[in-house]
Protein backbone atom coordinates (compact mmCIF):
# COMPACT_ATOMS: atom_id res chain seq x y z
CA UNK A 1 0.00 0.00 0.00
CA UNK A 2 1.08 3.96 -0.70
CA UNK A 3 2.85 5.23 2.65
CA UNK A 4 1.16 7.33 4.73
CA UNK A 5 0.91 10.90 3.08
CA UNK A 6 0.44 14.41 4.43
CA UNK A 7 -2.66 15.38 6.68
CA UNK A 8 -5.00 17.82 5.05
CA UNK A 9 -3.30 20.85 6.50
CA UNK A 10 0.43 19.99 6.00
CA UNK A 11 -0.96 19.15 2.16
CA UNK A 12 -2.47 22.81 2.17
CA UNK A 13 0.62 24.09 3.19
CA UNK A 14 2.89 22.63 0.96
CA UNK A 15 0.89 23.27 -1.71
CA UNK A 16 0.67 26.92 -0.48
CA UNK A 17 4.47 26.46 -0.06
CA UNK A 18 5.63 25.52 -3.40
CA UNK A 19 3.13 28.23 -4.83
CA UNK A 20 5.43 30.78 -2.92
CA UNK A 21 8.64 29.27 -4.69
CA UNK A 22 6.72 29.64 -8.38
CA UNK A 23 5.84 33.16 -7.71
CA UNK A 24 9.38 33.92 -5.97
CA UNK A 25 11.29 32.51 -9.39
CA UNK A 26 9.05 34.54 -11.77
CA UNK A 27 10.83 37.41 -12.01
CA UNK A 28 14.42 35.68 -12.78
CA UNK A 29 15.59 36.47 -16.11
CA UNK A 30 14.91 32.84 -17.34
CA UNK A 31 17.30 31.06 -20.53
CA UNK A 32 17.86 32.21 -23.79
CA UNK A 33 14.78 30.61 -24.77
CA UNK A 34 12.43 33.68 -22.66
CA UNK A 35 13.47 35.96 -25.46
CA UNK A 36 11.59 34.26 -28.35
CA UNK A 37 8.81 34.05 -26.31
CA UNK A 38 8.64 37.71 -25.15
CA UNK A 39 9.15 38.79 -29.46
CA UNK A 40 6.52 36.56 -29.87
CA UNK A 41 3.66 37.23 -27.09
CA UNK A 42 4.66 41.35 -28.75
CA UNK A 43 3.35 39.69 -32.08
CA UNK A 44 0.98 38.01 -31.27
CA UNK A 45 -1.00 40.58 -29.90
CA UNK A 46 0.30 43.36 -31.87
CA UNK A 47 -0.35 42.11 -35.20
CA UNK A 48 -2.52 38.77 -34.88
CA UNK A 49 -1.45 35.17 -34.42
CA UNK A 50 -2.36 34.10 -38.00
CA UNK A 51 -0.23 35.56 -39.97
CA UNK A 52 2.96 35.27 -37.70
CA UNK A 53 4.12 32.45 -39.77
CA UNK A 54 4.33 34.57 -43.23
CA UNK A 55 1.63 34.69 -45.27
CA UNK A 56 2.46 33.34 -49.03
CA UNK A 57 5.57 33.85 -51.28
CA UNK A 58 7.76 31.21 -53.37
CA UNK A 59 9.40 29.56 -51.21
CA UNK A 60 6.64 30.41 -48.63
CA UNK A 61 7.98 33.26 -46.55
CA UNK A 62 9.28 32.65 -43.46
CA UNK A 63 8.03 36.06 -41.09
CA UNK A 64 10.70 37.81 -38.73
CA UNK A 65 9.62 39.74 -35.72
CA UNK A 66 11.42 42.00 -34.08
CA UNK A 67 11.00 43.67 -30.87
CA UNK A 68 13.61 45.40 -28.55
CA UNK A 69 16.52 44.99 -30.47
CA UNK A 70 15.75 41.24 -30.98
CA UNK A 71 14.39 39.49 -34.25
CA UNK A 72 13.05 35.88 -34.19
CA UNK A 73 11.22 33.87 -36.38
CA UNK A 74 8.06 31.32 -35.15
CA UNK A 75 8.51 27.44 -34.82
CA UNK A 76 5.58 26.60 -32.26
CA UNK A 77 2.37 25.74 -33.27
CA UNK A 78 -0.67 28.29 -33.02
CA UNK A 79 -2.42 27.04 -29.29
CA UNK A 80 0.96 28.16 -27.61
CA UNK A 81 0.70 31.56 -29.75
CA UNK A 82 -2.54 32.38 -29.06
CA UNK A 83 -2.00 31.57 -24.79
CA UNK A 84 1.72 34.11 -25.34
CA UNK A 85 -1.13 36.31 -27.09
CA UNK A 86 -3.08 36.85 -24.04
CA UNK A 87 0.44 37.89 -22.22
CA UNK A 88 0.90 40.40 -24.35
CA UNK A 89 -2.50 41.99 -24.57
CA UNK A 90 -2.69 42.54 -20.71
CA UNK A 91 1.66 43.57 -20.63
CA UNK A 92 0.82 46.18 -23.50
CA UNK A 93 -2.07 47.47 -21.89
CA UNK A 94 -0.72 48.11 -18.48
CA UNK A 95 2.91 48.98 -20.09
CA UNK A 96 2.31 50.87 -23.38
CA UNK A 97 5.28 50.77 -26.03
CA UNK A 98 5.83 46.73 -24.51
CA UNK A 99 9.13 47.78 -22.74
CA UNK A 100 10.99 44.96 -21.81
CA UNK A 101 11.06 44.82 -18.09
CA UNK A 102 10.90 42.00 -15.27
CA UNK A 103 6.96 41.75 -15.18
CA UNK A 104 6.80 40.79 -18.83
CA UNK A 105 9.27 38.12 -18.05
CA UNK A 106 7.02 37.31 -14.99
CA UNK A 107 4.26 37.39 -17.09
CA UNK A 108 5.52 34.96 -20.25
CA UNK A 109 6.67 32.40 -17.02
CA UNK A 110 3.22 33.17 -15.60
CA UNK A 111 1.18 30.69 -18.12
CA UNK A 112 2.77 27.53 -17.70
CA UNK A 113 2.80 28.22 -14.09
CA UNK A 114 -0.90 28.07 -14.08
CA UNK A 115 -0.52 25.09 -15.99
CA UNK A 116 1.24 22.86 -13.65
CA UNK A 117 -1.12 23.77 -11.17
CA UNK A 118 -3.80 22.25 -13.61
CA UNK A 119 -1.41 20.04 -13.49
CA UNK A 120 -0.94 19.04 -10.17
CA UNK A 121 -4.70 19.18 -9.59
CA UNK A 122 -5.43 16.71 -12.61
CA UNK A 123 -2.54 14.26 -10.49
CA UNK A 124 -4.64 14.54 -7.40
CA UNK A 125 -8.08 13.97 -8.83
CA UNK A 126 -7.12 11.39 -11.39
CA UNK A 127 -5.13 9.08 -8.53
CA UNK A 128 -8.55 10.39 -6.15
CA UNK A 129 -10.58 8.46 -8.43
CA UNK A 130 -8.53 5.42 -8.73
CA UNK A 131 -7.63 5.26 -5.01
CA UNK A 132 -10.35 7.01 -3.17
CA UNK A 133 -10.18 5.62 0.28
CA UNK A 134 -7.02 6.72 1.83
CA UNK A 135 -5.81 9.84 -0.04
CA UNK A 136 -2.67 9.57 0.69
CA UNK A 137 -2.10 8.39 -2.63
CA UNK A 138 -3.30 11.63 -4.63
CA UNK A 139 -1.74 13.56 -2.17
CA UNK A 140 1.43 11.90 -3.14
CA UNK A 141 1.07 12.52 -7.18
CA UNK A 142 -0.13 15.99 -6.55
CA UNK A 143 3.14 17.01 -3.95
CA UNK A 144 5.68 14.89 -5.59
CA UNK A 145 5.22 17.44 -9.10
CA UNK A 146 4.31 20.49 -7.08
CA UNK A 147 7.26 20.26 -4.92
CA UNK A 148 10.12 18.63 -7.73
CA UNK A 149 13.00 20.83 -8.20
CA UNK A 150 13.41 19.47 -12.10
CA UNK A 151 10.30 20.97 -12.08
CA UNK A 152 9.95 24.15 -10.15
CA UNK A 153 13.82 24.57 -12.01
CA UNK A 154 12.33 24.33 -16.05
CA UNK A 155 9.06 25.96 -15.47
CA UNK A 156 9.13 29.35 -12.73
CA UNK A 157 12.97 29.90 -12.70
CA UNK A 158 14.27 28.88 -16.58
CA UNK A 159 11.08 29.67 -17.91
CA UNK A 160 10.50 26.84 -20.28
CA UNK A 161 7.24 26.23 -21.59
CA UNK A 162 6.78 22.67 -21.78
CA UNK A 163 4.18 22.69 -18.95
CA UNK A 164 1.31 24.37 -21.65
CA UNK A 165 1.28 20.81 -23.79
CA UNK A 166 2.36 18.40 -20.76
CA UNK A 167 -1.19 19.40 -19.35
CA UNK A 168 -3.86 19.04 -22.36
CA UNK A 169 -1.42 16.06 -23.11
CA UNK A 170 -1.80 14.44 -19.51
CA UNK A 171 -5.57 15.62 -19.64
CA UNK A 172 -6.01 13.26 -22.83
CA UNK A 173 -4.44 10.24 -21.02
CA UNK A 174 -6.57 10.38 -18.13
CA UNK A 175 -9.83 11.23 -20.32
CA UNK A 176 -9.02 8.38 -22.38
CA UNK A 177 -8.83 6.23 -19.48
CA UNK A 178 -12.20 7.61 -18.07
CA UNK A 179 -13.88 6.86 -20.73
CA UNK A 180 -14.15 10.24 -22.38
CA UNK A 181 -12.80 9.64 -26.26
CA UNK A 182 -14.19 12.12 -27.67
CA UNK A 183 -12.57 14.58 -24.99
CA UNK A 184 -9.23 12.85 -25.26
CA UNK A 185 -8.86 13.18 -28.80
CA UNK A 186 -9.57 17.00 -29.00
CA UNK A 187 -6.88 17.40 -26.21
CA UNK A 188 -4.18 15.32 -27.68
CA UNK A 189 -5.09 18.13 -30.74
CA UNK A 190 -4.52 20.61 -28.55
CA UNK A 191 -1.13 19.32 -27.03
CA UNK A 192 0.72 18.69 -30.22
CA UNK A 193 -0.63 22.20 -31.35
CA UNK A 194 0.88 23.55 -28.65
CA UNK A 195 4.36 21.81 -28.98
CA UNK A 196 4.54 18.45 -31.43
CA UNK A 197 6.67 16.95 -28.65
CA UNK A 198 2.90 15.48 -27.55
CA UNK A 199 2.47 13.32 -30.12
CA UNK A 200 4.95 10.92 -28.22
CA UNK A 201 1.83 10.04 -25.92
CA UNK A 202 -0.72 9.04 -29.06
CA UNK A 203 0.06 5.36 -29.01
CA UNK A 204 -0.08 5.36 -25.58
CA UNK A 205 -3.27 6.90 -25.57
CA UNK A 206 -4.70 4.81 -28.45
CA UNK A 207 -3.73 1.78 -25.86
CA UNK A 208 -5.98 3.52 -23.27
CA UNK A 209 -8.99 3.48 -25.74
CA UNK A 210 -8.82 0.21 -27.08
CA UNK A 211 -10.45 -2.33 -24.94
CA UNK A 212 -9.63 -5.66 -25.63
CA UNK A 213 -9.09 -7.88 -27.85
CA UNK A 214 -12.57 -10.02 -27.73
CA UNK A 215 -14.55 -9.08 -30.96
CA UNK A 216 -17.43 -6.82 -28.82
CA UNK A 217 -14.39 -5.11 -27.03
CA UNK A 218 -12.72 -4.31 -30.24
CA UNK A 219 -15.73 -2.90 -31.55
CA UNK A 220 -15.74 -0.60 -28.90
CA UNK A 221 -12.52 0.22 -29.26
CA UNK A 222 -12.79 1.00 -32.91
CA UNK A 223 -15.93 3.08 -31.47
CA UNK A 224 -13.34 5.33 -29.06
CA UNK A 225 -10.86 5.43 -32.01
CA UNK A 226 -13.45 7.23 -34.00
CA UNK A 227 -14.68 9.36 -31.53
CA UNK A 228 -11.16 10.38 -30.37
CA UNK A 229 -10.66 11.04 -34.13
CA UNK A 230 -12.99 13.50 -34.42
CA UNK A 231 -12.49 14.91 -31.08
CA UNK A 232 -9.14 15.50 -32.59
CA UNK A 233 -10.30 16.60 -36.20
CA UNK A 234 -12.59 19.27 -34.69
CA UNK A 235 -10.04 20.76 -32.35
CA UNK A 236 -7.63 21.27 -34.84
CA UNK A 237 -9.82 22.76 -37.54
CA UNK A 238 -11.32 25.42 -34.84
CA UNK A 239 -7.09 25.99 -33.86
CA UNK A 240 -6.12 25.93 -37.93
CA UNK A 241 -8.84 27.51 -39.75
CA UNK A 242 -7.52 31.25 -38.92
CA UNK A 243 -4.11 30.12 -40.55
CA UNK A 244 -5.64 28.92 -43.66
CA UNK A 245 -8.21 31.47 -43.83
CA UNK A 246 -4.86 33.98 -44.03
CA UNK A 247 -3.10 31.91 -46.73
CA UNK A 248 -0.39 30.93 -43.99
CA UNK A 249 -0.68 27.09 -44.42
CA UNK A 250 2.28 26.48 -46.09
CA UNK A 251 4.39 29.12 -44.20
CA UNK A 252 3.04 26.76 -41.46
CA UNK A 253 3.81 23.55 -42.54
CA UNK A 254 7.87 25.16 -43.21
CA UNK A 255 7.67 26.47 -39.92
CA UNK A 256 7.00 22.84 -38.27
CA UNK A 257 9.13 21.25 -39.90
CA UNK A 258 12.19 23.24 -38.98
CA UNK A 259 11.88 20.97 -35.67
CA UNK A 260 13.53 18.54 -38.04
CA UNK A 261 16.85 21.03 -39.31
CA UNK A 262 18.21 21.43 -36.01
CA UNK A 263 21.69 21.05 -36.51
CA UNK A 264 22.98 19.16 -33.63
CA UNK A 265 23.43 15.39 -32.08
CA UNK A 266 22.05 16.77 -28.79
CA UNK A 267 20.96 19.98 -27.70
CA UNK A 268 22.40 19.99 -24.42
CA UNK A 269 20.41 16.93 -23.26
CA UNK A 270 22.27 14.77 -20.98
CA UNK A 271 21.63 11.71 -23.44
CA UNK A 272 23.88 9.27 -25.35
CA UNK A 273 24.29 11.80 -28.41
CA UNK A 274 26.11 14.48 -25.54
CA UNK A 275 28.54 11.18 -24.79
CA UNK A 276 28.85 10.86 -28.49
CA UNK A 277 29.25 14.70 -28.62
CA UNK A 278 32.08 14.52 -25.68
CA UNK A 279 34.00 11.59 -27.42
CA UNK A 280 34.19 13.16 -30.19
CA UNK A 281 35.64 16.17 -29.65
CA UNK A 282 37.92 15.08 -26.92
CA UNK A 283 38.93 12.93 -29.66
CA UNK A 284 40.13 15.71 -32.23
CA UNK A 285 41.28 17.65 -29.83
CA UNK A 286 44.15 15.29 -28.41
CA UNK A 287 46.64 16.88 -31.01
CA UNK A 288 46.37 20.55 -29.76
CA UNK A 289 45.50 19.82 -26.39
CA UNK A 290 47.42 16.65 -25.12
CA UNK A 291 44.90 13.85 -24.16
CA UNK A 292 44.02 14.93 -20.63
CA UNK A 293 43.48 17.97 -21.33
CA UNK A 294 40.99 16.89 -24.20
CA UNK A 295 39.47 14.60 -22.20
CA UNK A 296 39.01 16.18 -18.68
CA UNK A 297 38.14 19.90 -20.37
CA UNK A 298 33.56 20.45 -20.34
CA UNK A 299 32.06 20.26 -23.81
CA UNK A 300 31.70 23.86 -24.48
CA UNK A 301 29.01 23.64 -27.33
CA UNK A 302 26.99 20.87 -28.81
CA UNK A 303 28.40 19.57 -31.91
CA UNK A 304 27.00 19.16 -35.57
CA UNK A 305 25.37 16.94 -37.44
CA UNK A 306 26.65 18.64 -40.47
CA UNK A 307 30.37 18.26 -38.98
CA UNK A 308 29.94 14.50 -38.50
CA UNK A 309 29.23 13.84 -41.95
CA UNK A 310 31.67 16.34 -42.72
CA UNK A 311 34.32 14.14 -41.10
CA UNK A 312 33.63 11.38 -43.06
CA UNK A 313 31.03 9.72 -40.84
CA UNK A 314 27.77 8.55 -41.93
CA UNK A 315 24.53 10.56 -41.22
CA UNK A 316 23.14 9.00 -38.01
CA UNK A 317 19.59 11.06 -38.35
CA UNK A 318 18.18 7.57 -40.01
CA UNK A 319 19.74 4.89 -37.66
CA UNK A 320 19.04 6.66 -34.45
CA UNK A 321 15.40 7.37 -35.36
CA UNK A 322 14.97 3.69 -36.24
CA UNK A 323 16.50 2.59 -33.01
CA UNK A 324 14.48 5.26 -30.74
CA UNK A 325 11.02 4.07 -32.68
CA UNK A 326 12.11 0.21 -32.14
CA UNK A 327 13.00 0.81 -28.25
CA UNK A 328 9.58 3.12 -27.90
CA UNK A 329 7.55 -0.09 -29.88
CA UNK A 330 8.90 -2.84 -27.60
CA UNK A 331 8.14 -1.03 -24.14
CA UNK A 332 4.51 -0.36 -25.32
CA UNK A 333 4.23 -4.23 -26.93
CA UNK A 334 5.19 -4.87 -23.45
CA UNK A 335 2.33 -2.90 -21.99
CA UNK A 336 -0.05 -3.52 -24.34
CA UNK A 337 -2.19 -5.33 -22.10
CA UNK A 338 -2.03 -2.59 -19.54
CA UNK A 339 -5.48 -1.08 -19.38
CA UNK A 340 -5.20 0.96 -16.37
CA UNK A 341 -4.11 4.38 -15.42
CA UNK A 342 -0.95 3.91 -13.40
CA UNK A 343 0.28 1.23 -16.13
CA UNK A 344 -0.40 3.80 -19.60
CA UNK A 345 1.17 6.55 -17.50
CA UNK A 346 4.23 4.44 -16.95
CA UNK A 347 4.15 3.44 -20.20
CA UNK A 348 3.82 7.20 -21.56
CA UNK A 349 6.84 7.42 -19.67
CA UNK A 350 9.03 4.82 -21.20
CA UNK A 351 8.39 6.39 -24.49
CA UNK A 352 9.04 10.04 -23.72
CA UNK A 353 12.80 8.64 -21.94
CA UNK A 354 13.38 6.86 -24.53
CA UNK A 355 12.73 9.71 -27.04
CA UNK A 356 14.72 11.76 -24.43
CA UNK A 357 17.94 9.15 -24.03
CA UNK A 358 18.18 7.86 -27.53
CA UNK A 359 17.00 10.43 -30.04
CA UNK A 360 19.06 13.19 -32.00
CA UNK A 361 18.33 17.15 -31.56
CA UNK A 362 16.69 16.54 -28.23
CA UNK A 363 16.89 19.40 -25.71
CA UNK A 364 17.04 19.48 -21.70
CA UNK A 365 13.80 20.50 -21.24
CA UNK A 366 11.99 18.04 -23.61
CA UNK A 367 12.56 15.71 -20.58
CA UNK A 368 9.69 17.37 -18.85
CA UNK A 369 6.51 15.51 -19.34
CA UNK A 370 8.50 12.59 -18.40
CA UNK A 371 7.56 14.08 -14.50
CA UNK A 372 3.88 14.21 -14.11
CA UNK A 373 3.75 10.65 -16.00
CA UNK A 374 5.70 8.99 -13.71
CA UNK A 375 4.46 11.22 -10.28
CA UNK A 376 1.51 9.41 -11.17
CA UNK A 377 2.46 5.95 -11.88
CA UNK A 378 4.78 6.07 -8.67
CA UNK A 379 1.25 7.42 -6.24
CA UNK A 380 -0.21 4.07 -7.17
CA UNK A 381 2.71 1.78 -7.38
CA UNK A 382 5.41 2.62 -4.98
CA UNK A 383 7.89 0.07 -6.62
CA UNK A 384 8.57 2.90 -9.04
CA UNK A 385 9.21 5.81 -6.66
CA UNK A 386 13.02 4.96 -6.58
CA UNK A 387 13.03 5.55 -10.59
CA UNK A 388 10.89 8.23 -9.98
CA UNK A 389 13.46 10.05 -8.09
CA UNK A 390 16.31 9.10 -9.61
CA UNK A 391 14.88 10.43 -13.08
CA UNK A 392 13.51 13.67 -11.52
CA UNK A 393 17.70 14.17 -9.51
CA UNK A 394 18.58 13.47 -13.16
CA UNK A 395 16.17 16.13 -14.59
CA UNK A 396 17.53 18.56 -12.26
CA UNK A 397 20.83 18.26 -12.33
CA UNK A 398 20.48 18.58 -16.84
CA UNK A 399 19.03 21.97 -16.31
CA UNK A 400 21.28 23.11 -13.65
CA UNK A 401 24.94 22.10 -14.61
CA UNK A 402 24.01 23.71 -17.89
CA UNK A 403 22.16 26.93 -16.90
CA UNK A 404 22.14 27.25 -13.29
CA UNK A 405 19.42 29.24 -11.57
CA UNK A 406 19.43 31.10 -15.33
CA UNK A 407 21.28 33.84 -17.44
CA UNK A 408 23.47 36.24 -15.07
CA UNK A 409 21.77 34.49 -11.55
CA UNK A 410 24.60 31.70 -11.64
CA UNK A 411 24.50 29.21 -9.11
CA UNK A 412 25.39 25.95 -11.49
CA UNK A 413 27.53 23.47 -9.89
CA UNK A 414 30.78 23.09 -10.87
CA UNK A 415 30.81 20.42 -14.44
CA UNK A 416 34.72 20.09 -13.85
CA UNK A 417 34.35 18.70 -9.91
CA UNK A 418 33.89 14.97 -11.18
CA UNK A 419 36.66 15.42 -13.58
CA UNK A 420 35.77 14.40 -16.82
CA UNK A 421 32.45 17.01 -17.71
CA UNK A 422 29.73 16.25 -15.04
CA UNK A 423 27.29 16.53 -18.14
CA UNK A 424 29.10 13.29 -19.60
CA UNK A 425 28.59 11.42 -15.93
CA UNK A 426 24.57 12.36 -16.00
CA UNK A 427 24.59 10.96 -19.92
CA UNK A 428 25.90 7.93 -19.37
CA UNK A 429 23.48 7.96 -15.75
CA UNK A 430 20.35 8.48 -17.92
CA UNK A 431 21.67 5.63 -20.38
CA UNK A 432 22.17 3.05 -17.60
CA UNK A 433 18.54 4.37 -16.00
CA UNK A 434 16.73 3.70 -19.10
CA UNK A 435 18.21 0.17 -19.55
CA UNK A 436 17.22 -0.36 -15.63
CA UNK A 437 13.91 0.81 -16.55
CA UNK A 438 13.48 -1.49 -19.54
CA UNK A 439 14.26 -3.96 -16.96
CA UNK A 440 11.67 -3.30 -14.50
CA UNK A 441 9.08 -2.54 -17.47
CA UNK A 442 9.58 -6.60 -18.48
CA UNK A 443 9.70 -7.76 -15.20
CA UNK A 444 6.40 -6.24 -13.85
CA UNK A 445 4.72 -6.30 -17.93
CA UNK A 446 5.59 -8.98 -19.64
CA UNK A 447 4.24 -11.85 -17.62
CA UNK A 448 0.21 -11.83 -18.70
CA UNK A 449 -2.12 -11.64 -15.96
CA UNK A 450 -5.62 -10.26 -15.41
CA UNK A 451 -5.93 -7.14 -17.61
CA UNK A 452 -6.06 -3.98 -15.40
CA UNK A 453 -9.40 -1.88 -15.94
CA UNK A 454 -8.95 0.42 -13.55
CA UNK A 455 -10.70 4.18 -14.73
CA UNK A 456 -12.59 2.94 -17.55
CA UNK A 457 -16.72 3.32 -17.62
CA UNK A 458 -18.37 0.25 -16.52
CA UNK A 459 -15.28 -1.69 -15.53
CA UNK A 460 -13.95 -2.52 -12.06
CA UNK A 461 -11.25 -0.55 -10.30
CA UNK A 462 -8.09 -2.31 -9.32
CA UNK A 463 -7.62 -4.46 -6.19
CA UNK A 464 -5.20 -2.77 -3.29
CA UNK A 465 -2.43 -5.77 -3.87
CA UNK A 466 -2.05 -3.65 -7.65
CA UNK A 467 -0.17 -0.89 -5.99
CA UNK A 468 2.59 -3.40 -5.15
CA UNK A 469 2.88 -5.58 -7.71
CA UNK A 470 18.65 39.91 -37.36
CA UNK A 471 19.13 43.15 -35.52
CA UNK A 472 21.20 45.51 -32.96
CA UNK A 473 21.65 42.31 -30.68
CA UNK A 474 21.67 39.77 -33.43
CA UNK A 475 19.55 36.86 -34.40
CA UNK A 476 18.02 34.53 -31.59
CA UNK A 477 18.20 31.36 -31.93
CA UNK A 478 15.81 28.41 -32.72
CA UNK A 479 13.36 27.60 -29.42
CA UNK A 480 13.60 24.25 -28.00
Amino acid sequence: MASPGPPGRAFVALILIGLCLRLAALPLPGTGDVIPFKIWSHAASTSGVAQMYGVGGTPPERRLHAWGGWEATVNYPPVALYELALVGMVYGSAFPGFPDSAVLTAGVKLLPLAAEAGIAWLLFWAVRRLRPDPPAAARFAALAFWLNPAAIVATPVLGYVDALFALPALGALVAAVFGSAWLSGGLLALAVLTKPQAILLAPVVSLALASGSSPRSLVLGLKAMGLAAAGAVLASAIVLAPVLRAGAWPNFVQAMLSFGRHDMLSGQAANAWWIVTYLMRAAYAVADMGFAEAFLSPVRRPLAITRVIELGYPDPRLAATLFTMAVMAWGLWVGRRGRDLSTLALLGAWVCYAYFVLSLQVHENHFYMIVPLLALTAAVLPEWRALFWLLSASFALNLNLFYGFGDRVGFALPRTLTGIDATVWLSVANVAALAWFAVCLRRRLHAPGPAATAGREGTPRPLESSSRSRSARGPMPGTR
